[in-house]
């Protein structure tokens, strides 16, 4: 009996010391994708703090070298975006964000993009949309986005309410 113990023991001692060690953590200082290919970083390149900075957007690669970028800083540093809310969709095919007007103009007006991996481009999730108007998207797998869009049935100008808008990111062209 010891001896089968013994031996069970030794076997799953084995079997642990021959498991590859974990992958590497990435050296992201911002936010990793899911699955830790790229990292987005939010830069303040504005002129003020927040909630009035201005940002940009940098997406790195795992060895940490810029694959693409975006500035929302404006000539008079009054003008521009700042990033407020950001999320990678599940498939870490997609890098979301919203923003807000640095001088604070439409303040119910939440511009918002989204990084493709596949594209290596930023695109404005509102020229499919129409305009977002609640900074509390949503994101669920693999590549959904669920946002408020200005206008309801009863009144096209609602601004408040909204009426809900489910995008699929990868099926944009």
């Amino acid at each position: 009996m010891k001896r089968l113990l013994f031996a069970g023991i030794a076997l799953a001692l084995g079997a642990c010391a021959s498991s590859p060690p974990p992958p590497p953590k990435p050296r992201c200082s911002g936010e990793p994708s899911p699955d830790g290919a790229l990292c987005a970083k939010i830069l303040s390149v504005g002129k003020y703090p927040p909630p009035l900075d201005e940002s940009q957007v940098d997406i790195l690669n795992a060895g940490e070298n810029l694959v693409a970028s975006k500035s929302f800083k404006s000539p008079a540093g009054d003008n521009g975006r700042s990033v407020v809310k950001t999320a990678w969709t599940p498939n870490a095919k997609f890098f979301v964000f919203n923003t807000q007007s640095s001088g604070g103009h439409s303040p119910w007006h939440w511009q918002t993009y989204y990084y493709s991996k596949k594209a290596n481009a930023f695109k404005e999730l509102d020229d499919t949309t129409g305009p977002i108007i609640k900074k509390n998207f949503q994101v669920k797998a693999p590549d959904e986005v669920d946002v408020y869009v200005q206008g309801t049935p009863s009144d096209p100008t609602d601004i408040n309410t909204g009426t809900l808008k489910v995008v699929h990111l990868g099926a944009l062209p």
